[in-house]
């Protein structure tokens, strides 16, 4: 990316973020019409400056400026909702999206993983502990975003320093290793006639070169689930320490009321 490229993006960066800011929930008068307007304007100009300057044409460019969109607005009502099960409802989508992104850059086991492991676990915990928890009326930390000046600052700084990176042009060494670094990959894949995808690679990894690292894990893992098993048992102590010498019914029968 050319240094021109890089300022328009800081330029789309703080309009996002001033949007961000005034979609956060705040007390008092609602300033989601600005905010809306603002994040949609920063979403279609960095979609298009990724689509026409970063990506080459290709067939996959329609699909990652959709899914970006789609994981870009999912994160931002994560963050904005007022009630927390939208929320994490709103993290699933982020999820998928961001999957269908790894899946368009041939990462398809961590397309998988990510889908296994935050959709299908994680998110279902946070939703128990939100529904479980869950207050009758909307709480102070709902309704008002703590600190949102600052989170947005920092959110641009990071952004900011990324794109910083992104634009600075790479020197010849650097220029030479990576290619010469590319053409290894694609001859190696050549002449191994491996599919297309990192599945078979990381398969192959796993079950030659780490294949003692991923017996320790599934032992440990093992252990910490019979260990939280028998953490979890109760030990219901029986009233005067014996059998009742009676049947049920008519111990019932006797009890003195109260």
């Amino acid at each position: 990316m050319t240094p021109s490229t890089g300022y328009l993006l800081y330029l789309l960066f703080a309009m996002g973020g001033a949007g961000l800011y005034l979609l956060l929930p705040q007390p008092g008068k609602s300033r989601a019409l600005p905010g809306v307007a603002l994040s949609v304007l920063a979403l279609a100009g960095l979609l298009s400056v990724l689509a026409v300057k970063v990506i080459a044409p290709s067939d996959t460019s329609a699909y990652f400026c959709l899914f970006s969109a789609i994981a870009i607005f999912g994160a931002s009502r994560v963050i904005t909702h007022r009630k927390p099960v939208y929320s994490a409802l709103y993290f699933v989508l982020v999820v998928i999206s961001v999957a269908a992104l790894l899946v368009l850059q041939r990462a398809e086991f961590l397309a998988v993983a990510l889908i296994i492991v935050y959709a299908g676990a994680i998110i279902v915990t946070y939703l128990f502990v939100i529904m479980l928890a869950q207050q009758s009326h909307e709480t102070v930390y709902d309704t008002r975003a703590r600190e949102p000046f600052f989170a947005v600052l920092v959110g641009f700084v990071l952004m900011a320093a990324i794109t910083g990176k992104a634009v600075e042009p790479a020197t010849t060494s650097e220029a030479k290793i990576v290619t010469a670094q590319f053409a290894q990959q694609n001859l190696a894949g050549a002449i191994e006639g491996l599919p297309e995808g990192n599945t078979a690679d990381v398969a192959a990894a796993l079950l030659t070169k780490y294949i003692v690292v991923l017996e320790i894990a599934g032992v440990l893992l093992l252990v910490s689930m019979v260990g939280a098993v028998a953490l979890s048992r109760k030990k219901i102590p029986v009233e005067g320490h014996g059998l009742p010498t009676r049947p049920l019914g008519q111990i019932g029968k006797e009890v003195e009321p109260f």
